[in-house]
C-alpha cells in the first residue's frame, strides 16, 4: 500500500498537467509541494497522518493597523462557521504574523477531480480573503458572499 506521501505525489504529478491556469509546482524537501498559479496565487500543500490527509495553506499577508479589529473579528467569525466553510480556516502566523488559511482533504478515495475541485475552490477562497485583508473588499468573504446572495459584514 502506497504511503500517505507516495498518494500525495502520484496526485500531484497528475494535477500539474490537467490544470491549464498552475504555473508551477515545487516539491520541497518536507516533502511539500507549493503550486503557483498564472495570477501568482501560491498555496502549499502538505501530508498529515491519522487519518492520511493533505493540508493546504496560503498566506493572506497582514492588514495594516486601521483594519486589524474588524478583519480579526471577521476572520473569528469565519473560524466559527466550520460547517458552512468546510472546515475551512485562518490563523495568524505568530504575534504580528500574516494570516494563514488552511483546509484539508481525506486521502481515503480521493480523486484526481476531488482534488482539481478541492483546489479550485481553496484558490478562489484564498483570493477572496487577500482582497478583504488588504482593504481591497470591503465585502468579508464569508459563506453566502456567491453571486447574488447577502453578504455578511463585520
Amino acid at each position: 500500500m502506497a504511503t500517505t506521501i507516495e498518494q500525495i505525489q502520484q496526485l500531484i504529478q497528475e494535477l500539474g498537467t490537467s490544470m491549464p491556469d498552475i504555473d508551477a509546482v515545487v516539491q520541497t524537501e518536507d516533502p511539500s509541494w507549493a503550486i503557483q498559479f498564472a495570477d501568482e496565487t501560491v498555496i502549499i500543500l502538505e501530508a498529515a497522518e491519522e487519518p492520511s490527509r493533505i493540508v493546504l495553506s496560503s498566506e493572506l499577508g497582514s492588514p495594516n493597523d486601521s483594519l486589524q479589529l474588524p478583519i480579526y473579528e471577521t476572520l473569528l467569525c469565519y473560524n466559527l462557521l466550520w460547517r458552512e466553510t468546510g472546515g475551512v480556516k485562518i490563523g495568524l502566523a505568530g504575534p504580528k504574523g500574516a494570516l494563514i488559511l488552511s483546509s484539508e482533504l481525506c486521502l481515503e478515495g480521493l480523486t484526481l477531480m476531488d482534488l482539481q475541485a478541492g483546489i479550485t475552490n481553496f484558490v478562489k477562497i484564498t483570493r477572496s480573503w487577500m482582497q478583504y485583508v488588504v482593504g481591497e473588499t470591503a465585502a468579508a468573504p464569508l459563506p453566502g458572499m456567491d453571486s447574488g446572495t447577502t453578504h455578511l459584514h463585520a
